[in-house]
């Protein structure tokens, strides 16, 4: 069993690199539907990256969000829209004009799809690797995974005799981040927070804001990656879940030990499957487990913040640091998404590269 104990605060330290925000928000809808909006915000801290024929400085280099309308009854997907405010590739001739955005009407296929265990297996399908992107994937797994503990728990009101929503009245928020810390050249920091609050109906007596309130549930992750290996030296981690009678605990069930088995596995292949089989599937694990899964997604956007490192190598390295520069890249892995697809313009310019 869990034991207690008290990991707040939560103290990471090292030099900033890279923070990934994702954010579910959901709200009374008219016509007893609920809407969800969901974003992810990559914003890198430092370093440059040359990738695609260009350099892609520090600052937002993700900007994304899904905004759907659920009927809460059915739980089916009734309608789904896309926004790409800021992308890693826009159409240019390095792209063959392809952008990240070409591929988001594949999502509608999720439209009329019921919001239930299958449903983040199903998106995999329509949106997964070179068919899709894997930030809007990532995005979208995590609204697949939030939005039946939402309708579970305003059932779970309603049983209750809560009265009904106001328009526009925000049923839950969740927010996970995502920051990686240098603590030391070989090594990584990540730390990962989740939270979720639940806001109960608008009463006719509310007097203040705090009688809003009806649960917040936190997760907090400290894994430390060894970069020579890209294996999980050390983590740990704590979760705990206060309403209104139990606002005063401070502290968090310590559930470090149940991730031993994570200590020298890969920090990036494999990791979903090893921490499915470690946490499994049961409601009541899937705060912890999205939290988790998180883990791989947020290291490889914060790696990318080093990669300037590579550039200050190969120009102090030797005579040929010309033509090293002309060879020198960062990109996706191969059919991770579908600009980096077998046949892309972008990986037909990689493979030339690496040809010379």
């Amino acid at each position: 069993m869990p034991t207690q104990s008290a990991l707040d605060p939560f103290l990471p330290s090292g030099h900033p690199l890279h923070t990934r925000i994702l954010q579910i928000e959901v709200f009374q809808a008219a016509a007893a539907r609920v809407y969800a909006q969901a974003t992810i915000l990559d914003l890198r801290k430092c370093g440059f990256v040359p990738t695609g024929g260009d350099l892609q400085a520090a600052g937002f280099i993700h900007h994304m969000q899904l905004a759907g309308r659920i009927d809460p009854d059915t739980r089916i997907l009734e309608s789904l829209d896309v926004s790409q405010p800021v992308v890693a590739f826009e159409a240019n001739t390095a792209t063959g004009q392809e952008s990240c955005r070409d591929p988001s009407g594949h999502l509608q296929q999720m439209v009329g799809v019921r919001l239930d265990h299958d449903f983040v297996r199903r998106l995999g399908g329509v949106f997964g690797g070179p068919l899709g992107c894997s930030h809007l994937l990532t995005l979208g797994q995590l609204l697949g995974a939030t939005l039946p503990r939402v309708l579970d728990h305003e059932e779970s009101l309603a049983i209750a005799g809560h009265g009904p929503r106001r328009v526009g009245d925000r049923i839950w928020r969740r927010a996970l981040f995502v920051d990686g810390f240098e603590p030391r050249t070989g090594e990584m920091l990540l730390a990962i927070q989740l939270t979720d609050v639940a806001s109960a109906p608008h009463g006719e007596t509310q007097q203040s804001p705090m009688d809003r309130f009806a649960m917040q549930h936190e997760v907090r992750v400290l894994a430390h990656v060894d970069l020579s290996a890209m294996r999980i030296a050390h983590i740990e981690a704590g979760e705990r879940q206060r309403t209104r009678e139990t606002l005063g605990n401070l502290d968090f069930v310590d559930r470090s030990a149940q991730l031993t088995p994570l200590v020298g596995a890969s920090a990036l292949g494999g990791l979903a499957k090893r921490l499915l089989d470690l946490v499994g599937g049961a409601p009541a694990d899937r705060p912890f487990l999205d939290a988790l899964l998180n883990l791989a997604p947020g290291l490889i956007q914060c790696l990318a913040a080093l990669s300037n490192r590579l550039m200050g190598q190969i120009a102090g390295s030797s005579e040929t640091r010309a033509e090293a520069f002309k060879t020198a890249g960062v990109g996706g892995f191969p059919d991770s998404c579908y600009m980096w697809r077998s046949g892309s313009a972008l990986a037909r310019m990689r493979a030339k590269a690496e040809s010379r």
